[in-house]
């Protein structure tokens, strides 16, 4: 699932990941929350979460908070600011996100780091 509120950036994801995933889209992190548990109420599972970290209606470490009470799914957090360190490390501490990882991202980068997270 990827959560990103700039519609170029959100498309710019969905390219760069589309021919080795599969790909659910999302503007907002209301919207992420309530398709993830639509999904996960279906029987889908979603391994992993882009994340942006400011989204219009709410930062992205509210939306990890409230997924991570319904399931393990993996979070890569993703911002185009520097976040606190000390937010950043209760996130990962408390199992909130996988990774922090800052704009712009390269591709390959992306790609490997989703394989490292998703296989593991």
């Amino acid at each position: 699932m990827i959560c990103e509120d700039e519609p170029d950036v959100l498309l710019s994801f969905e390219q760069m990941l589309k021919s080795e995933f599969n790909i659910i889209s999302v503007d907002s992190g209301e919207e992420c929350i309530e398709k993830y548990v639509k999904e996960i109420s279906r029987g889908n599972k979603i391994h992993l979460i882009l994340l942006d970290y400011k989204l219009s209606d709410m930062r992205g470490d509210s939306v990890a908070r409230k997924i991570n009470e319904c399931s393990e799914t993996k979070i890569i957090l993703i911002s185009a600011y520097n976040i606190d360190d000390v937010v950043i490390k209760e996130l990962v501490s408390g199992s909130y996100i996988s990774k922090y990882i800052l704009k712009p991202v390269d591709t390959e980068c992306l790609i490997n780091l989703i394989d490292e997270i998703v296989k593991n």
